[in-house]
């Protein structure tokens, strides 16, 4: 069994020594307080007959007797009332480990067990002490296996979105990328961004808002996402409030909230040589709808394939049924801008050949005009020129 896990803001640097210390001294007392339940771990290598690895931050042989090794890193994070080897994150485990040798790790901590306000509330006070537990595993896997944070990727949805802000605020260093599945909203609208996932907390971030909206009158209602622009790059999916393939299922919660992720997981199954998920950088829903937003730049993805060069808010429209994706009829694919960018590349290196030829010949054209005590030319080799000059070198190399 995974041993309980304890947030600890102490040094890390004496890691060893704490850990000998607490684990001597307070023993039951110590591992009774835990907030996340379990770190599961899954890799290429994980043995067919195991569900899943458990890694223990408190316990180095537990990542040294595992398959866990120093490369890509992903750790996905449910959110309010999941658990940590619920359908999807296995499905994006499965996903992830098909296209990469990686390790995949998904946290499983207690975010509610009942669709109630005060549940959640009580969820939502457990995020900052598991963004600590987090940020406690990456120090003992960095100190155990040399993994850098540049390493890791963190995927959450809804309040697993904030834990993974909070745990790369506690993290010593810049965590290479976080993708917020519609980061929840409720008591983190208007807060400041060390309260929550910002921009700030990895090299990039990108967010994926579903069901980002808000109700003054009834904020428990069917807008659970946080409608604010919060990272590098915000997609906005139908409007980024409700999707279409929710429409009449009222009776459903989270509907459109929990499409975020099953976006994401579709994303991994395109690349970016069609425009599936291809997204407009616009200012508003509105403007896309009206037809003012251009393709961009560059191309620009939703989900798994972002392209991480580019920064600001995008729109796009989906499919109201599985698959989801819809291609863009009128924007290139990254691919087809690669290619033409190749292509210019390649004719201003022809352009470039072609003139260091040209002024090749011309040196040699003067160099042998020189040699004939032609002085007076044009410099230019004419019709006339050429045989005087050709039968003059010839005589000249006879015996």
């Amino acid at each position: 069994m995974l041993r309980a896990l304890i947030s600890n803001g102490s040094n890390t640097s004496h890691y060893s020594e704490e850990l000998d210390n607490r684990l001597s001294a307070d023993g039951i007392q110590f591992l009774k307080n835990m907030t996340v339940k379990n770190f599961f771990l899954w890799t290429r290598q994980t043995p067919t007959y195991r569900p899943y690895e458990l890694l223990d931050p408190w316990d180095r042989q537990s990542i040294t007797n595992s398959s866990f090794r120093a490369k890509k890193t992903y750790i996905i994070v449910h959110g309010f009332l999941g658990w940590g080897n619920e359908t999807w994150i296995l499905q994006l485990k499965d996903k992830l480990l098909n296209i990469s040798d990686c390790n995949v790790i998904s946290v499983d901590w207690p975010a509610g067990t009942q669709w109630f306000l005060l549940s959640y509330y009580m969820a939502v006070n457990r995020v900052p002490a598991v963004g600590k537990d987090c940020a406690r595993l990456l120090t003992t896997l960095a100190t155990v296996t040399g993994l850098t944070l540049d390493q890791v990727h963190f995927i959450g949805h809804s309040l697993g979105a904030h834990v993974a802000g909070l745990a790369a605020k506690q993290s010593k260093g810049k965590i290479g990328r976080i993708t917020g599945l519609d980061p929840a909203g409720l008591t983190f609208r208007k807060v400041p961004g060390t309260q929550r996932l910002n921009a700030s907390d990895a090299d990039y971030v990108d967010v994926i808002h579903s069901n980002s909206c808000y109700k003054p009158l009834n904020p428990w209602g069917d807008c659970y996402g946080l409608n604010e622009n919060i990272g590098h790059s915000d997609f906005w999916p139908n409007g980024g409030e409700h999707q279409p393939a929710c429409n009449g299922r009222d009776g459903e919660i989270g509907c459109s909230h929990e499409l975020a992720y099953t976006y994401y997981i579709e994303s991994l199954s395109y690349g970016i040589d069609r425009t599936f998920f291809l997204s407009r950088p616009c200012k508003s829903w509105t403007s896309f709808l009206g037809g003012h937003c251009s393709c961009g730049s560059e191309a620009q993805y939703m989900g798994f394939f972002v392209n991480t060069r580019l920064e600001g808010h995008y729109y796009l429209v989906t499919n109201s049924y599985a698959p989801y994706a819809r291609e863009d009829a009128v924007c290139s694919p990254g691919t087809a801008r690669l290619h033409f960018l190749l292509s210019m590349a390649g004719l201003g290196l022809g352009l470039l050949i072609l003139v260091g030829v040209t002024v090749v010949v011309g040196i040699k054209v003067y160099q042998k005009r020189s040699q004939g005590g032609g002085g007076e030319g044009s410099g230019l080799v004419t019709n006339e020129e050429v045989p005087e000059s050709s039968g003059s070198d010839d005589n000249a190399l006879s015996p």
